[in-house]
């Protein structure tokens, strides 16, 4: 069994403090996973114990959402020895199958993530996949953050949990008390 959490550890690519998310959400805790995706052994080794708690779902393809998600989603793909898809972002959010893909021809998608803390994007995929009249079997993620059970009724399954606290904006106490935010898209750039 692959300790996920002893190698995001290792890696450095957990950060405690108060984060402004992608999506808007704020946080106690954020997850860059890039930083143990480039070590490419790890995403394999990370990639072969995903596949193996998911064989249960039998996809017939894996569907990722994010560069990131698309790195681990690819990894599991191949060593499940199934097709892989990937969801883009256009300019106003929405997400599309590019590159001539057609989820359609599939009966068991499988989505994999790197990481899930809201269910916005993953609904978005959702949806889009209703457009293509077809729909996900599964939903997975090498790390669930905060609390987040299920997404549409699909039960996240993930490697490892992070206890994150995760706040709406006008919500969040790290606000109130006046901590600096760092949005993530910065978070490793000198200021």
């Amino acid at each position: 069994m692959v300790d996920v959490k002893n190698i995001l550890n290792e890696t450095g690519s957990i950060y405690h403090g108060h984060f402004l998310l992608e999506s808007g959400m704020h946080s106690d805790t954020y997850v860059e996973c890039a930083k143990m995706l480039q070590y490419t052994w790890r995403t394999k080794e990370v990639g072969n114990e995903m596949a193996l708690r998911l064989q249960r779902f039998a996809p017939d393809c894996i569907l990722s959402l994010t560069p990131n998600g698309m790195i681990i989603g690819y990894e599991v793909a191949r060593t499940m020895d199934v097709p892989f898809m990937y969801l883009e972002e256009d300019k106003n959010g929405n997400l599309l199958f590019t590159h001539c893909l057609e989820p359609a021809m599939f009966k068991n998608i499988l989505i994999v993530q790197d990481f899930i803390y809201d269910e916005k994007l993953v609904h978005k995929a959702i949806l889009t996949l209703k457009e293509w009249a077809s729909e996900p079997t599964g939903l997975s993620s090498m790390i669930k953050m905060g609390q987040i059970e299920k997404i549409d009724g699909l039960l996240v399954n993930s490697i490892v949990n992070i206890p994150a606290k995760i706040y709406e904006p006008d919500a969040c106490p790290m606000c109130k008390e006046g901590i600096e935010i760092v949005d993530v898209k910065n978070l490793c750039h000198d200021k």
